[in-house]
C-alpha cells in the first residue's frame, strides 16, 4: 500500500472574533483615530460655517468664513469703510453664536444704543442666511466719533419647526462686537466662550471677515480649561489658517483642538440674502390702519417702499391698495 500523506500537526484554533468584539475594536480605533473630516471644504473665495466637537463633548469649537456676505451687506447699505468693518463684525459674531445655541433657530440680533451709527439689527436664519440693518451706515469716527455708544442689546431666537421663541436682553459690555457676544453667552445662556472675530476693510469694502468661537462644555475639566487656554496663546490668527491649500483652515483647527480627540461635525454654506419681496410688502401694507390704506388709495402716486435691509425700492399701484381694502379682515 502507498504510504499515507502525513497529517499537518493540529493546532488548537485561535479564538475567532466575534461580531461584538469587531464592532467594540472598530469604536475604539474609532475614537482614539484622527480627526474625521465631513466632505471636501468649499474653496477660501466662498463663505463657509463649520463645527466640530471633542469625542468626549468636553469642548467645540465653530469657524466661520463669511466675507462676500458682509461685502455684500456693507455695499448695499452704502456703508462707510469703518461701519463696513463694524457690520462684518456683526455678521461673523452672529452667525457663530447662532450655530452653537441653535442652528435650526432663527436669530435676531438688535444694538441699540446712543452712539452715532444708531440701531442695528442682524438677521441669520437656519442654512446660513444673513443680513443686516444700520441706521446710519455712512457714520465715521473722524466726524462722529465712537461709532458705539452705552446701549442695550437683544437678541431673539426662534425655532423654525416649532415656531417657539426665546428671547433675552444684556448691557453692552467692553468695546467690540465681539465683547458684546461673549458677555451676551455668559449672562445669558451661562456658557464661558472665546470668540475672536477678524475683519479688515479697505478701499470703502470688506476684504476679509473670518472669525472662531471655542467652547468649554459642561463635560469639561479644569485641565481641559487650561489645555485650550495654552493652545489659544500659541495661535496665530485664523486668516493666516485658511488658504486655498487647506481653505477651511483644518492644519489651524488641529493646533487648536490639540490634546483633544476630535471630529468636524456639521457644516453650512453662509449667503447674504434678504426675505424682503413683492408679498411681503403687501403684508406689511395690510397691518396699517384702514384709514392709512383708504389715503393712500386715494392718492393718484404710485407708493414707494423702500426695504432697511437690502435698499431694494418696491413700486405699489394706488388700486393695489384699493384690493386690500376689500380682502375680508
Amino acid at each position: 500500500m502507498p504510504d499515507e500523506p502525513e497529517k499537518p500537526e493540529e493546532r488548537a484554533d485561535e479564538p475567532k472574533e466575534t461580531a461584538a468584539s469587531k464592532y467594540r475594536r472598530r469604536q475604539l480605533e474609532r475614537q482614539l483615530g484622527p480627526t474625521q473630516f465631513l466632505d471636501e471644504p468649499p474653496p477660501v473665495t466662498h463663505d463657509t460655517l463649520w463645527r466640530g466637537l471633542a469625542r468626549k463633548g468636553e469642548a467645540r469649537v465653530l469657524v466661520v468664513r463669511a466675507t462676500d456676505a458682509a461685502k455684500e451687506a456693507a455695499s448695499r447699505l452704502g456703508a462707510s469703510e469703518e461701519v463696513a468693518k463694524l457690520i462684518g463684525e456683526l455678521i461673523v459674531s452672529s452667525l457663530l453664536v447662532r450655530s452653537t445655541l441653535n442652528p435650526d433657530a432663527r436669530m435676531q440680533v438688535y444694538i441699540r444704543h446712543d452712539g452715532p451709527t444708531g440701531k442695528m439689527v442682524v438677521d441669520t436664519w437656519e442654512g446660513g442666511g444673513v443680513r443686516v440693518f444700520v441706521k446710519t451706515p455712512e457714520a465715521t469716527r473722524e466726524l462722529d466719533g465712537a461709532l458705539f455708544g452705552p446701549g442695550v442689546m437683544e437678541v431673539s431666537r426662534t425655532h423654525a419647526a416649532t415656531g417657539k421663541s426665546w428671547r433675552s436682553t444684556v448691557q453692552l459690555q467692553g468695546d467690540r462686537v465681539e465683547d458684546f457676544m461673549m458677555h451676551y453667552l455668559l449672562e445669558s445662556e451661562q456658557v464661558l466662550s472665546l470668540l475672536r472675530v477678524e475683519v479688515t476693510a479697505g478701499q470703502g469694502t470688506v476684504q476679509s471677515a473670518v472669525g472662531y468661537l471655542v467652547q468649554l462644555m459642561p463635560e469639561g475639566t479644569h485641565d481641559d480649561l487650561k489645555r485650550m487656554t495654552a493652545n489659544l496663546e500659541l495661535m496665530t490668527p485664523l486668516s493666516e489658517g485658511m488658504s486655498h491649500a487647506d481653505p477651511d483652515g483644518r492644519a489651524w483647527a488641529e493646533a487648536l483642538m490639540q490634546g483633544f480627540l476630535w471630529d468636524q461635525c456639521a457644516r453650512e454654506m453662509v449667503e447674504y440674502e434678504c426675505r424682503c419681496s413683492d408679498q411681503r410688502i403687501l403684508h406689511m401694507l395690510s397691518t396699517l390702519p384702514r384709514a392709512d390704506l383708504e389715503e393712500m388709495a386715494a392718492d393718484p402716486e404710485m407708493i414707494e417702499i423702500t426695504c432697511d435691509f437690502c435698499r431694494t425700492k418696491y413700486s405699489v399701484k394706488p388700486s393695489v391698495i384699493a384690493g386690500l381694502l376689500e380682502r375680508p379682515s
